[in-house]
């Protein structure tokens, strides 16, 4: 099996726990940087996005090109991939405009999107899928906490309330992100001590 929780070695994979942990140090430096320089969150959001769902979907075209079986993998993975090419390409226009709304809405929706389509992947393929499902959730918690902050707030919010609504959504969203690594690294773990002791015992 490749770096997933437990899954069948042929089929193709969505996601890892390395890409998961650098979305969660993306967002931690995000974090780090917007409080170094207030002013300019939008702009590093902007650009940390961008940046990032670029990476995210060269990473979803490699996966297109690995061998396995199973054709929903294959339109996950692909739809995955054109989503956040056309999020990344969104935002760097929307960010041109006047209201910031219309950039943050196309980032949640991105986030939601994509945890929708990896949501789908997990719960067809990964066991003890608890861990990974529940620890994931609490990044969609921060997104309605942060979406219903926004609508409540705008029009009339000015730009460092919604400036600290999008570095406390990004702490949590890489909180989660780095909780979902190590629910996925202990299933690892937990599948190759099993797999050792079985080997151990045919082999005896």
């Amino acid at each position: 099996m490749n770096s997933q929780a437990s899954i069948h070695p042929a089929r193709l994979t969505l996601f890892s726990w390395p890409l998961l942990a650098s979305r969660g140090v993306a967002a931690l430096l995000f974090v780090i940087a917007s409080l170094i320089a207030f002013g300019e969150t939008i702009t590093l959001l902007v650009w940390f996005f961008a940046i990032y769902v670029f990476f995210d979907s060269g990473y979803s075209a490699m996966r297109l090109a690995q061998k396995g079986s199973g054709a929903c993998p294959k339109v996950l993975i692909a739809i995955k991939a054109v989503i956040g090419i056309a999020a990344g390409i969104a935002v760097i226009v929307l960010s041109q405009g006047v209201s910031m709304l219309p950039t943050l809405l196309t980032i949640f929706a991105w986030v939601a999107i994509v945890g929708v389509i990896e949501g789908i992947w997990v719960l067809r393929n990964v066991r003890n899928k608890e861990a990974v499902l529940i620890i994931g959730s609490t990044a969609y918690l921060a997104l309605a906490v942060a979406l219903q902050f926004i609508f409540a707030l705008a029009p009339d919010a000015g730009p460092s309330v919604y400036n600290w609504i999008i570095i406390g959504f990004s702490a949590a969203f890489a909180a989660a992100m780095f909780g979902m690594v190590w629910a996925m690294r202990r299933n690892l773990l937990k599948m190759d001590d099993g797999t050792s002791a079985s080997a151990q015992a045919h082999s005896a």
